[in-house]
């Protein structure tokens, strides 16, 4: 009778430790709500990490005070570390986090220009980063003197998961390649042409729900837009198209 006590306790314990030791050993690859105790305040932030084709972690930082990147996000054992910078200008400051996962919680310490806190976040169940979270027909507001214009970029989703896009502009012809989304961050090179002459551009922006906001860079200098999002995906959009190559009009 003892040994039969000893062996349901054992099965009892391994029930309620090991969900948790799985949740730790599947990744950390997801959405975090984030507190972080800053000595006279509570600061606030949403994370969001995914993998890339080559299986490493990429993340960006959503809070308040706007968007900022992670890297040399890395999780061994139960253990995140990761470094956020924020940039103000020509200014970039970098906090480094280090904290243990148990389960879908994240606790741990932040040291900074600051210096040292505590945090601990909250991974959303069944909210992950996906491509659909860009996919779709999206406004953008273009401001070039002395008036404004609206031009329109539609982002699809091919059958093997890869994205392409469209740009439709009042003035001259633009195509989109090289489309890429990870971790709430959007990138592409977009080619503009106008009469003769072609310009070719990058842009990096941070997606969050229906807005997107980033920059253009280019010989020309760099140029910040806003994109809102007036069209959601439609079924199946996109199945027919090559990876990173413009939609057919």
């Amino acid at each position: 009778m003892k040994s039969f006590k000893k062996t349901a306790t054992i099965i009892i314990i391994a029930c309620v430790i090991m969900p948790r030791l799985v949740s730790a050993a599947e990744g950390v690859d997801g959405v975090w709500e984030f507190k972080s105790q800053i000595p006279g305040r509570t600061s606030s932030a949403t994370m969001a990490i995914t993998k890339n084709a080559e299986g490493k972690y990429e993340g960006t930082w959503s809070s308040q005070w706007g968007e900022s990147s992670l890297s040399d996000i890395t999780f061994d054992n139960g253990k995140l570390t990761f470094v956020q910078t924020v940039s103000f200008g020509d200014r970039e400051m970098k906090t480094t986090y280090e904290g243990k996962v148990e389960g879908v919680k994240l606790a741990g310490k932040g040291k900074g220009q600051w210096g040292e806190f505590t945090f601990d976040g909250t991974l959303q169940p069944g909210v992950k980063p996906d491509a659909n979270d860009v996919v779709g027909e999206w406004q953008i507001a273009v401001t070039i003197q002395p008036r404004d214009i609206v031009e329109k970029m539609t982002i699809t989703k091919n059958a093997d998961g890869s994205l392409s896009g469209k740009w439709q502009a009042q003035r001259g012809e633009s195509t989109i390649s090289d489309v890429n989304f990870a971790a709430g961050k959007l990138t592409f090179t977009r080619t503009s042409k106008m009469g003769p002459m072609e310009f070719t551009s990058t842009f990096d922006g941070a997606v969050q729900g229906d807005t997107i906001k980033g920059v253009f860079k280019s010989e020309r200098g760099d140029r910040e837009i806003t994109a809102a999002r007036v069209a959601p995906p439609k079924p199946d959009e996109g199945q027919k198209t090559e990876p990173n190559k413009p939609a057919e009009k």
